[in-house]
């Protein structure tokens, strides 16, 4: 009787000391998911045309906060800037910080900027940091390089580009 609860007790030990932690890429994923699902009611963005995203728009987060949006024309391009101020549409999902797009008018460019993420503390994902520097955007899209995502008590992490991809699957 004593080895098995001396088994027993040896396995929920294992168990708590080697359970998984999300990884850097599932983080990640999981913070691209919850940023798109901000976008959906930005007016500009979400038009058909390049020409027709050419605007300003702030957008109130259901919970708090704003959404600030931005597209002017610079030279044979754009820049684009995607402010968040506290915003939360979904309770304990807070975003903070600026994603800002110089692009030309084929959409090839670069992006440049952070974003933070809160999480519940009932989430599995950890806040964290998604720093967008070194990412190259072809053709509207994320389309090679990496971001670099910071979990608590970690250093950046190289997230591929195509985790975005995923996201939106």
């Amino acid at each position: 009787m004593k080895k098995l609860f001396t088994i027993i007790i040896s396995s929920l030990l294992f168990c708590f000391l080697f359970a998984e932690t999300p990884s850097s890429e599932d983080a990640a994923l999981t913070f691209f998911k919850k940023l798109n699902e901000t976008q959906t009611r930005l007016t500009y963005m979400n038009k058909k045309s390049s020409l027709a995203k050419v605007g300003t728009e702030t957008v109130n987060g259901l919970v708090s906060g704003t959404c600030f949006y931005d597209v002017k024309i610079k030279g044979a391009g754009a820049i684009v800037t995607l402010r968040y101020t506290n915003y939360c549409d979904e309770a304990g999902w807070i975003f903070d910080g600026e994603i800002i797009t110089n692009s030309n008018m084929a959409q090839n460019g670069t992006f440049t900027g952070t974003v933070k993420m809160q999480t519940p503390e009932s989430s599995s994902t950890p806040n964290l940091e998604v720093c967008y520097d070194n990412v190259k955007l072809v053709k509207g899209e994320p389309s090679s390089g990496y971001y670099l995502v910071t979990l608590p008590d970690s250093n950046p992490a190289k997230v591929d580009y195509s985790t975005y991809q995923k996201s939106k699957k």
